[in-house]
């Protein structure tokens, strides 16, 4: 059955995540990173060791970090993980000409980084078998707009926010 065709109280991660996750090498360089977020319009991706663990995630909003742009220096991420818009704008829109601009990144901070340089180390989950309804409520309090789907340590899949709109335009 997919998500289409249960009412939203029902439906659960497994209905709508997507298992086709582009992954990032946390030594892959930044600049190799930006460029792939730009080819394929997306705004952040795992990070998965060689073993096939998730290490981290690595989103635009890391990139685009005021420290990180235009100073020539690259300030490693903390542990805390809260995702925002990439956008300075107030009312919260997402300014893509921002991230996927190479111009605006110092040239030595893209060449000389890495993927774990700037990634966020803790990671919110979830289970496939999670509701829907509480992906939701963990996406709006931590202020995120993926979450990875897990099954033990492996990355089976991702639900992001336009994934949740998406499901909510087909079900109404």
């Amino acid at each position: 059955m997919t998500a289409k065709a249960k009412p939203l109280a029902k439906i659960l991660v497994r209905d709508i995540m997507r298992t086709d996750v582009v992954k990032l090498d946390p030594a892959m360089p930044l600049e190799e990173a930006v460029a792939s977020f730009a080819e394929l319009h997306i705004s952040g991706a795992p990070v998965v060791d060689r073993a096939g663990r998730l290490v981290g995630v690595l989103s635009a909003f890391d990139i685009a970090k005021p420290e990180n742009m235009r100073d020539g220096s690259v300030t490693p991420r903390s542990n805390e993980y809260a995702l925002g818009d990439a956008s300075p704008d107030d009312d919260g829109s997402y300014d893509g000409e921002v991230v996927f601009s190479m111009e605006d990144y110092s040239p030595e901070v893209l060449r000389r980084g890495t993927v774990s340089d700037l990634m966020s180390n803790e990671v919110i989950c979830v289970s496939p078998d999670a509701p829907l309804k509480d992906v939701c409520a963990t996406m709006v309090k931590e202020h995120i707009h993926r979450v990875m789907v897990t099954e033990e340590t492996k990355l089976v899949g991702i639900v992001t926010s336009l994934d949740v709109v998406r499901c909510v335009a087909t079900a109404l």
